[in-house]
């Protein structure tokens, strides 16, 4: 019978004869560079917070053989056609906002229903884990990487905005088809746009406020001119890293296992954390602002808020039943993940 002090020995012989070997795999790998797109600033934490980590993280797991270019602020097209962009090979790797496209992905557009996540970081977790078995279905062309929440949209406005009510005749900038609704049946116009476009619009007058994180409000200057900050997460923007299926296929064994232990629900989790940590510090900004209001809302404002989401999540339910999906089964199957791990709002 082996010792425990022979056993133990001839496993860590073993571990390093096969660290060794997949050392010298990578090592044998052809270097090969990523082009990844996503569409906000280098000064926006998603950038040096999220996506540049997880590239050097990738880069340092391969020994090098694999480096992500990453090409921020739109450069190689419009946030609006990242996922055509990853499909189609412009990019290897793409940011993309699930719900910029009205209608184009229905069941993922239900992660957008206002007032359904409470902790982003937990809630990407379970976007992630909820959306696997619908994404080979909604999104074929390309590999669903990672999914996770941003930090979360509110209100600017140049007025005073606390009850639906309150946007009745308002052109107002929104974000995706389930903030759209929302602004909707409360009486607005919205308008969906890019954030970069939002903040032009602002300026030019073409909108009177914006659904915008905290801090991107003040990095694109939109609050030279909107003064009024309601002080409430109305919803979170689902979002996801996609890849293109021949620059993943083209990979080694060894260095799709790289990419694929990044691919998972442990990073969606943390993808997102710096990026809400940077939101938020905008709000302790603004609430130091001369000249700005960050109002808290009150209870019966907030139920009526919430009452009217309601209506947004009843539309979504309609919407994919007209396409064979079942909405409260999944829907409900989005709840009680968000549920497990504590981050249902």
């Amino acid at each position: 019978m082996r010792t425990l002090r022979q056993f133990t020995s001839a496993f860590g012989a073993a571990l390093i004869g096969a660290c060794a070997l997949t050392t010298a795999g990578m090592a044998e790998d052809a270097p090969v560079k990523l082009r990844l797109s996503h569409n906000l600033p280098t000064n926006n934490a998603l950038h040096y917070g999220v996506l540049e980590p997880w590239a050097k993280s990738i880069g340092e797991a391969s020994n090098g053989s694999i480096g992500v270019d990453i090409f921020p602020a739109q450069q190689l097209g419009p946030a609006k056609d990242h996922y055509n962009m990853a499909r189609d090979g412009i990019v290897d790797i793409a940011f993309y906002l699930v719900g910029i496209e009205p209608g184009r992905f229905p069941i993922v557009s239900a992660a957008e229903v206002p007032f359904l996540v409470s902790a982003n970081d937990r809630g990407s977790r379970a976007l992630y884990e909820w959306y696997q078995p619908y994404a080979a279905t909604e999104m074929p062309d390309v590999k669903v990487c990672a999914m996770f929440y941003d930090g979360g949209g509110t209100i600017h406005a140049k007025k005073k905005i606390e009850r639906p009510a309150d946007l009745a005749g308002l052109k107002i900038r929104s974000p995706n088809v389930m903030a759209a609704e929302l602004y909707r049946l409360g009486g607005a116009s919205p308008i969906q746009m890019s954030a970069n476009d939002a903040a032009e619009a602002v300026e030019r007058g073409v909108v009177d406020a914006i659904s915008f994180p905290w801090k991107l409000v003040q990095a694109l200057g939109a609050d030279r001119v909107l003064n009024y900050h309601m002080d409430t997460t109305l919803y979170s923007l689902a979002t996801a890293i996609l890849i293109n299926k021949s620059s993943y296929e083209r990979l080694s064994d060894a260095q799709k296992a790289v990419i694929d232990s990044h691919c998972n629900a442990d990073w969606s989790q943390k993808l997102p954390v710096a990026w809400t940590e940077y939101e938020y510090e905008g709000r302790g900004v603004l609430l130091e602002k001369a000249g700005h209001d960050v109002y808290a809302i009150s209870d019966e404002q907030l139920q009526e808020w919430k009452e009217l989401a309601k209506g947004v999540q009843a539309k979504w339910a309609a919407d994919v039943a007209a396409k064979g999906v079942d909405g409260e089964k999944t829907f409900g199957e989005l709840k009680a993940l968000l549920e497990k791990y504590d981050a249902a709002y």
